[in-house]
């Protein structure tokens, strides 16, 4: 049975690309962003529609981020939380950091 009170579908070319750039954007894949952005680009999808994608999959990415670090705050109480500055061990070619 089909809802009589539903939209048409939206689903154009344009709109399939801007998904395809947040899903990129959340899933940190380099590769599908760029194919996706220069599918979007030969589309005409404006660079400021493309941003808009890319606000929001780094919204909704970084939700359970927030999420756990105001848990800690919480079960931290009083204790302040102070930010430590790192090597860059992760990301040196050379590295015999923390991951390997």
């Amino acid at each position: 049975m089909k809802n009589k009170t539903a939209k048409s579908c939206v689903a154009t070319s344009d709109v399939i690309e801007l998904v395809a750039i947040g899903a990129s954007i959340a899933s940190n894949c380099e590769p599908c962003f760029k194919y996706h952005f220069t599918q979007a680009r030969k589309l005409g999808v404006s660079n400021e529609d493309i941003a808009k994608a890319v606000a929001t999959a780094e919204m909704v990415k970084n939700a359970p981020d927030r999420e756990i670090k105001k848990l800690a705050r919480k079960y931290l109480g009083d204790v302040k939380v102070e930010k430590i500055v790192m090597t860059p061990c992760c990301f040196s070619s050379k590295s015999s950091g923390c991951c390997k």
